[in-house]
């Protein structure tokens, strides 16, 4: 058997290196079938587009109780410290910094609720079904105290509405 010289190893990489570049280039010409253009979606159905969205379906709906609307919030913290696990580069000290985590302004830059969702005011704070902004009380990493104005609208009187960070209230 007859050994191969090193002129034929050449002749024989640059072959398989031309018909490499070849193959790359042919592909890389054939059109592209495009995506299907998306769908928008109905004004009903714009608002479910995260999870977080779903969870809080049914907020500040007068057939609830107004405890089940801080339920609701305290389901989409708990998720939110689920997936968001570094907290350095962007604390929750209160309502406006848990807010804009929500809206996508955390390490992990994931949005767990759009800008223009309902919770939300004009200036980007969470609201209670009063239209008035919670408290949010963070007592430690992912413990967090949710209260409610009230029907008054006045934080820190007797018809307050208060959810623990364990998802209990207070007794």
């Amino acid at each position: 058997m007859r050994r191969l010289k090193w002129y034929e190893w050449l002749v024989a990489l640059v072959t398989l290196a031309l018909l490499a570049w070849l193959f790359v280039n042919l592909d890389s010409e054939r059109p592209r079938p495009k995506a299907p253009a998306a769908k928008s979606l109905p004004p009903s159905r714009a608002l479910a587009s995260t999870a977080a969205a779903s969870l809080l379906e049914g907020y500040a709906d007068p057939a609830t109780e107004p405890i089940d609307d801080l339920r609701k919030l305290h389901r989409v913290v708990t998720g939110y410290f689920s997936v968001v696990k570094d907290s350095s580069k962007n604390p929750i000290g209160g309502n406006a910094d848990l807010a804009a985590a929500l809206r996508g302004d955390n390490s992990n830059k994931e949005i767990f609720l759009p800008a223009d969702h309902p919770l939300f005011s004009a200036d980007g704070l969470l609201l209670d079904r009063w239209n008035t902004p919670l408290i949010v009380h963070p007592e430690a990493w992912r413990e967090i105290e949710l209260r409610s104005a009230g029907p008054d609208k006045t934080s820190y009187t007797a018809d307050d509405l208060i959810l623990l960070p364990n998802g209990h209230q207070p007794r």
